[in-house]
């Protein structure tokens, strides 16, 4: 085994190890851990036996085992952008559900107060009130309890 050998591997062990630990989702969490586990198999042997890899290439038609890898990774690739948007919409409609379920909260909230403020509004305005009485305690304006250098 050659040192670029070794080097790989660990790398794909590493990839494996960080993949087995931080893949949420308890229904699916297994078959993940089983595909990872096969990948970074398949990835060892094909590090250690290259001549398997043109072998399998050559049993689908491919030229070689280089072409092989160009191809799955291509397939990957494109699992993995469907996945991402898949999983991004569903991340949108949730904060979309959240954001509806706020707001109605919010209206159901201003209704039973006989037509007070929102509590989340009277929240900023009174932080604004103490923005504006105590101007020193706001990060975006200059220091007035302290003078400034060079005007003593």
């Amino acid at each position: 085994m050659t040192l670029f050998q070794f080097l790989l591997i660990l790398g794909v062990a590493v990839a494996a190890l960080l993949v087995l630990r931080l893949l949420p989702g308890e229904r699916a969490l297994a078959l993940k851990r089983i595909f990872a586990v096969l990948f970074a198999l398949a990835a060892v042997l094909a590090i250690l036996f290259p001549s398997a890899l043109t072998a399998v290439a050559h049993f689908f038609g491919i030229g070689r085992g280089a072409d092989l890898l160009l191809y799955v990774f291509i397939i990957a690739t494109l699992l993995f952008g469907v996945a991402a948007v898949r999983s991004k919409a569903r991340s949108d409609a949730r904060v979309t559900e959240l954001a509806r379920a706020v707001s109605l909260m919010e209206a159901r909230l201003s209704e039973r107060g006989g037509g007070a403020e929102d509590p989340v509004a009277q929240d900023r305005t009174a932080q604004d009130r103490t923005a504006q009485d105590h101007p020193a305690q706001d990060p975006g304006s200059p220091r007035r309890d302290r003078p400034e250098p060079g005007s003593l």
